[in-house]
This record gives structure tokens, C-alpha cells and sequence, in this order.
């Protein structure tokens, strides 16, 4: 087995310690350290991406037009600069209708009751947005054999 001894001495040249480390140990240490070169390699990159978002965000700042100490920036301007430095932008809320148009078949003992059956038992669902029902409209009934 290959080992690999150190002696440490005094400043009179007697031994102080003897350490011996096996070749299988020597290897270890230097994987480890391999291991350590790749981490100072990311954290390097990180502290660099870091900087770089930072001089981002002055930048879009002290570009701006600034009024006794004060800067009044939009959304859309806010929402270039989020993406620029990788975040989600801001959302916005929107208002607007919808129309849905289907079908069916529905056995009921008389055509005034398909109204009602329906506007009672529908429910239109929307997992994405806060939505409300007004009306629902039956169009074009006809009969089936």
C-alpha cells in the first residue's frame, strides 16, 4: 500500500508530529478539492450574475427623469426591466364578456321545462379566473324522435 508520511519539526529540528496518509486518503483530499474548484466556480458565477442584476436595476433608475427626489415610472416600463433582469412581471387585471355555445339532448315531458331544467342544473367553470354566469340563453329547440 502506497502512504505518504509528513513530518513536521521543531524550529531545533526535532519531530514534532508525523502524520501518514494512504494513497486512498491523498486521492479523496484531491477529489474533494476538484469538488471545491467546481462550487468557487458557480458561487463566482452568481456573484457576477449578482452584480449584473444589481447595475440593471440602477441603471433603470438613474436613467429615468427624476422631479425633486421623485420618479414616476408605468407598469410597462417596470414589467421591461423585470424582464430584462428574469423576473415575472407585473400582472394586470382584465374585464371582459364571453359567449359559450354548445348543445344538447335533454328528455323532459314538456319544451317549457328545458329552460328551467337547464338554467338550474349548468354551471360554467373556469379555474383560472373568477367568473360569473348572467344568462344562459336556449336557442333553436326542436323535438327528436
Amino acid at each position: 500500500m502506497n502512504t505518504i508520511t509528513i513530518n513536521t519539526t521543531n524550529d531545533d529540528g526535532t519531530t514534532q508530529s508525523v502524520v501518514t496518509y494512504t494513497e486512498a486518503e491523498v486521492l479523496h483530499f484531491r477529489k474533494r478539492m476538484q469538488e471545491i474548484d467546481v462550487i468557487q466556480q458557480v458561487c463566482d458565477n452568481q456573484r457576477k450574475e449578482m452584480r449584473e442584476l444589481r447595475n440593471a436595476v440602477r441603471d433603470f433608475f438613474s436613467e429615468g427623469e427624476w422631479n425633486d427626489g421623485e420618479q414616476t415610472v408605468n407598469k410597462p416600463e417596470v414589467n421591461e426591466l423585470l424582464d430584462a433582469i428574469g423576473c415575472a412581471k407585473l400582472t394586470t387585471k382584465y374585464r371582459g364578456t364571453f359567449t359559450i355555445t354548445g348543445t344538447f339532448e335533454i328528455d323532459v315531458e314538456d319544451e317549457d321545462e328545458i329552460d328551467n331544467v337547464l338554467t338550474e342544473n349548468m354551471s360554467v367553470d373556469c379555474y383560472a379566473a373568477d367568473i360569473d354566469v348572467d344568462t344562459i340563453e336556449v336557442l333553436d329547440v326542436e323535438e327528436r324522435d
